[in-house]
């Protein structure tokens, strides 16, 4: 994409990504002082980010000890003082299965907790001045000054017409039931 020619836009965090492409020719001492930032650390919104990256977590952590808590509890609970009755009393499998719905819970619980959402990526400063350069050619104006996109935009996928609404935050048309979510400050689609 041709940088610049887009209308005015603000200095933000957005001229912090380094869209230099190192070719195979270059040293790899050389790499590692142009190493571009991942879209992660430019655009995090309201997310913590673990493990360089593939764990994200929502910044209100309190419900997610809060929910460990519990489950840990009254599974403990149940563990100590109701299996060893129900084994002798009905069946041992009562805490096989126990352990089984324990061992499952938890897992979808810390993958849940621990998984991207969906956070469709922001427009970077030269995709959100390519996307306002084709808005302003379909609209037949090529005025110097700054226009807003318009809210939606309608495409055609597989003969059929599919409205794509525009989310001024993320400077993108996002996909249908995809929304801006208040809590992290991303586009986070289904």
């Amino acid at each position: 994409m041709p940088p610049g020619g887009g209308g005015p836009m603000k200095d933000c965090e957005y001229s912090q990504i380094s869209t230099h492409s190192s070719s195979p020719m270059e040293s790899p001492h050389k790499k590692k002082k142009i190493a571009a930032r991942r879209k992660w650390e430019v655009f995090p919104g309201r997310n913590k980010f673990f493990c360089n990256g593939r764990i994200m977590m929502a910044r209100q952590t309190g419900v997610f000890y809060l929910t460990l808590i519990l489950i840990l509890v009254t599974s403990g609970l149940f563990f100590a003082f109701d299996c060893p009755y129900l084994a002798v009393k009905i069946t041992p499998a009562i805490p096989v299965v126990g352990g089984i719905l324990f061992f499952f819970v938890m897992g979808t619980l810390l993958r849940t907790s621990f998984s991207d959402p969906g956070v469709l990526p922001r427009a970077t400063p030269d995709e959100a001045a390519d996307l306002e350069r084709q808005i302003d050619i379909a609209n037949g104006t090529s005025s110097g000054g700054y226009r807003p996109p318009p809210r939606t935009k309608e495409v055609i996928i597989n003969g059929q017409t599919v409205k794509l609404k525009y989310c001024f935050t993320c400077k993108i048309f996002r996909p249908p039931r995809a929304s801006h979510c208040s809590l992290c400050d991303n586009c986070v689609g289904e």
